[in-house]
């Protein structure tokens, strides 16, 4: 019996129990596994953003410490330092979180924290009423050129994907995880000291939100709505008679009804197909029966800025296009080129003013030069006619009040937004520094700097900073 009982363990209670065990342990390790996968995208993913941030601050402390060398204004130049300090604060930040191997965190952040400290030492300084020196000049430019290497180097790495993401692998998680706890300690304590010797100004990272951002279509291109449409004008047009519209602008015989859009600008929508299998959706306003909306895809995939008379034809269409469709008087401001389209912005003027807000985006095939897209949102919330004052600051003696680095080519009037409610009247003057251009613009009543952008010219058109 003692034999039988043995047997059946051996044979069948046994294996079971080993089975049972195996299946264990094969789950346990298939979920510690999936954990540690988990892990490490979660940690690569963390990385790969501190990287990129990291990148695009030192980008912005390039741009900002660019601005530094054509302003002429003491508020601007307090503003623009300030966004030098704080933009070093949160490199520092972003440094601590990227893998020590991959970058010299030592002489980075070491850089970095002094850049942010002698920005603070120079707007103590203005704020005490002390002017800035050529001495102080010369250590901006110094600076400025040090970002653009740094910024080169940083965005190179991007560019290829050399971006810094855990040494862990699946297999060493379990026997490396403190390891990695380790070395992001070493990299806090790093950071940690170096907010020390920078006296502690990184405890806050207050305004970030406010750091300077690429414009892709030109300053002003995405200006604040309004609460209330001040270039809807007319009476209502039946969803019928916004059909025929509607048609009319796309160049279709006939486009179907979609549906209508509440909001500010109440429109009715409409979708029609090209011959060539195109699509196309078109906006019409209720009130007056405006084109607010065009959509449609390219014909070709051209790529690059084209050559100066195919620019030309592009933008004579444009405006052909606009002033048959209620829009006329507008001037071409800015243009980028991309997804085989020109997309030129618009501006409405009045007198010689260019009036920034108002604005419409046209985008023109380069395949086959016709227009297929506008989006006149911006025109039909702001464009009305302005009370403009009377310049109290001539164009000359606004011009003599630009820093003595900036090399004028051209000027204009410009009406720009100051906050979504607020415009002034400035002197629009676009010239060039050390090889970059720039815009300033000057109030024609105060005489003071309002506002500063660099422009950028890639091989897609212009990006306004």
């Amino acid at each position: 019996m003692k034999e039988k009982t043995k047997d059946t363990f051996e044979r069948i209670v046994l294996p079971t129990i080993l089975a049972v065990a195996l299946v264990a342990v094969a789950f346990w390790g298939a979920e510690r596994s999936a954990m540690a996968e988990e892990y490490k995208n979660s940690t690569t993913a963390m990385y790969t953003r501190a990287f990129t941030e990291l990148c695009d601050n030192v980008n912005n402390l390039e741009t900002t410490l660019g601005k530094l060398r054509v302003t002429a204004s003491p508020a601007q130049y307090v503003l623009l330092l300030d966004d030098v300090w704080r933009l070093s604060g949160a490199s520092v930040s972003l440094m601590s979180q990227v893998p020590s191997s991959h970058i010299d965190t030592a002489d980075l952040n070491s850089f970095i924290v002094r850049l942010g400290d002698y920005a603070h030492g120079l707007t103590k300084k203005a704020v005490r009423g002390m002017p800035m020196t050529e001495e102080d000049q010369a250590q901006l430019a110094e600076l400025h050129d040090a970002c653009i290497r740094i910024g080169a180097e940083l965005n190179e790495r991007l560019t290829i994907g050399d971006v810094p993401v855990a040494v862990i692998t699946n297999d060493g998680y379990f026997t490396s995880e403190t390891t990695t706890t380790s070395e992001t300690a070493e990299a806090s304590e790093t950071a940690a000291a170096s907010e020390g010797e920078g006296g502690g100004q990184y405890q806050e990272q207050e305004g970030i939100d406010e750091f300077p951002t690429l414009i892709y279509d030109g300053p002003f291109s995405e200006s604040t709505e309004k609460q209330e449409a001040r270039g809807l004008t007319g009476s209502p047009v039946s969803e019928e008679e916004a059909r025929a519209i509607a048609a009319k602008l796309a160049g279709l015989s006939d486009i179907e009804p979609a549906g209508a859009s509440d909001g500010t600008i109440p429109a009715y929508d409409f979708h029609g197909v090209y011959e060539d299998g195109r699509e196309v959706d078109v906006s019409v306003t209720q009130t007056g029966g405006h084109l607010l909306w065009l959509m449609s895809s390219a014909a070709g995939g051209a790529e690059g800025v084209p050559e100066k008379a195919e620019a030309d034809r592009f933008r004579q269409a444009a405006e052909k296009y606009l002033a048959e469709n209620g829009y006329a008087g507008m001037r071409p401001t800015y243009t980028q080129y991309y997804g085989g389209c020109a997309l030129i912005n618009f501006a409405a003027t009045q007198g010689d003013a260019i009036l920034y807000n108002d604005l419409v985006k046209v985008w023109v095939d380069r395949e086959t030069c016709g227009v297929i897209g506008v989006d006149a949102r911006n025109y039909l919330f702001s464009h009305t006619e302005r009370t403009l004052p009377e310049p109290s600051v001539s164009m000359e003696e606004a011009e003599g009040m630009l820093s003595a680095n900036l090399t004028v080519v051209s000027r204009a009037l410009a009406l720009i937004p100051i906050t979504p409610q607020t415009e002034r009247l400035c002197y629009e003057f676009r010239g060039t520094c050390g090889g970059e251009e720039y815009i300033v613009y000057i109030s024609v009543e105060t005489g003071e700097e309002e506002q500063i952008f660099r422009i950028i010219n890639t091989e897609d058109g212009e990006l306004v900073m």
